[in-house]
């Protein structure tokens, strides 16, 4: 793949791919529990376990993810996003080897805390490592990996848990983190981080390495602009209170912690959790365990789209109309629910409809509304407070994940499921305006024009005059 300028993007992809295996191995221990956990709580488990047990081992990967998230705020800017996202695949290849030679639950509590800690890590690290590496031609299509990635992790999982039997799952999965530390160790560190460490022969290199130049004028040139947005970034060391004391920082805090809520709390955790009770209520004759599969594949199919479209589309667009799709979804299923639990209408004859609601709730999500807040996150927030920034995203990501899986079981059991989904298809039309009015478009836009609409559009010149200020002291020295 050439683009007009006299570069090349599939080495872009093919760092991309090699990275983004780092969160598919996340994605195979978010789907490892839906194949495994029927098995533990049944007599021909080789480990005796109660339902509490299994609750337990399904949210200590939750608690785990939020540490994560912090541990990578502290290594991310210090080793780099290279060995950062390396160190991640540590503890979630030690998690499987907990899982096969687990003997007692509280093994498995330490697998899932350890687990989660790295996907904490991914998820913070992986988007800054795209959005620095990206081209921003297909920086969007590139971001959209992450999502895509994970969705291939608990597809994975999905499709062999049913016929093989536990060990044999774990060991299955055991072939993608070796996988992805053959291939990643052989990636270029981002030139951005390079860049900051003061390694201009490193980001040189790096930089000819992902994008294969065919002019040195190009490449000084591409070098040049990163170099100024790093400096001019750089200027003041980021703290956790820089998130708040420039412009630009709090719009873009504003923007990923709005999108997180209106991602959450269109029930994506709970419909996920429970996609299978909620399926059974159509009695429509669809088989639970069979319609999870279908619908990891189809958010694959879906992810695949999701990074065809985003960089055509344009974020904001895809926002707008996924998010507007999905609220109709939900809004079909509280209907169904409604009539046939508050109204008591005979509804299996077209149980079908809630199947297709649910389907087409998750496939949607997955094509904007899912990976889009994540993606977004490695564009929206300057070099010096990245790591911070994604952090505390993540953070209260896993936060509100946690809120709305635990709160759909207590308004459900209070209420009735079409409480639950009303409020997931209201989250959804409320987050229409909110993506209106305050969300940007990114696209076909760089880093530093970005930070400059964010900004208000602080005049270019200032960032030269930076430049030259810092280029002609290093000269002096």
């Amino acid at each position: 793949m050439d683009d007009n300028q006299g570069t090349k993007q599939w080495p872009q992809y093919l760092a991309t791919i090699t990275a983004t295996l780092s969160v598919a191995i996340a994605g195979c221990h978010i789907g490892w529990t839906s194949p495994s956990l029927p098995y533990l709580k049944s007599d021909e488990s080789h480990i005796s376990m109660t339902s509490d047990d299994a609750s337990w081992i399904a949210s200590f990967f939750l608690l785990g993810s939020m540490l994560g998230n912090l541990a990578a705020a502290a290594i991310v800017d210090r080793f780099g996003r290279k060995v950062s996202l390396l160190v991640s695949g540590i503890p979630l290849t030690i998690g499987w080897i907990l899982i096969i030679i687990a003997w007692n639950p509280y093994v498995l509590y330490i697998s899932r805390f350890v687990s989660g800690l790295g996907q904490g890590i991914v998820y913070v690290v992986c988007p800054m490592y795209i959005g620095e590496i990206a081209d921003k031609k297909i920086r969007g299509a590139l971001g959209s990996f992450i999502k895509l990635m994970v969705t291939f992790g608990e597809l994975y999982a999905h499709a062999i848990g049913p016929f093989v039997n536990y060990h044999n799952l774990a060991y299955s999965c055991v072939i993608i983190p070796v996988l992805f530390f053959a291939s990643f160790i052989w990636t270029p560190e981002s030139p951005y981080y390079l860049i900051m460490k003061g390694d201009q022969e490193g980001a040189i290199k790096s930089l000819s390495s992902l994008r294969r130049y065919k002019s040195k004028d190009r490449l000084q040139n591409d070098l040049d602009e990163m170099t100024k947005t790093v400096y001019t970034d750089m200027k003041n060391r980021g703290h956790f209170w820089d998130l708040f004391r420039s412009e630009g920082n709090r719009k873009a805090m504003i923007i990923i912690f709005g999108l997180q809520v209106v991602l959450q709390f269109s029930g994506l955790a709970a419909i996920e959790s429970y996609t299978q009770e909620i399926i059974a209520g159509s009695e429509s004759g669809l088989n639970p365990g069979v319609a999870v599969i279908i619908l990891s594949l189809f958010q694959f199919v879906a992810g695949l789209g999701a990074a065809a479209l985003v960089d055509k589309a344009g974020r904001r667009s895809l926002l707008l109309s996924t998010t507007s799709l999905c609220g109709i979804a939900l809004s079909i299923s509280c209907i169904f629910y409604l009539m046939k639990l508050q109204f008591k209408y005979y509804m299996s004859d077209v149980g079908w409809i809630l199947d297709a609601s649910i389907i087409s709730y998750e496939l949607i999500c997955a094509l904007g509304l899912n990976p889009l807040p994540y993606m977004m996150m490695g564009e929206l927030f300057p070099t010096n407070v990245k790591g911070v920034a994604v952090s505390l995203s993540n953070i209260w990501a896993s936060f509100l994940a946690f809120f709305v899986a635990k709160m759909y079981q207590v308004v459900t059991d209070t209420c009735g499921i079409y409480a639950s989904l009303a409020w997931f298809a209201s989250s959804c039309f409320f987050g229409i305006g909110f993506i209106y009015f305050f969300v940007p478009e990114t696209n076909g836009k760089s880093l530093a024009e970005i930070q400059e609409e964010l900004n208000r559009g602080k005049k270019k010149n200032n960032i030269d005059k930076v430049f030259h200020e810092i280029y002609v002291k290093t000269i002096e020295c």
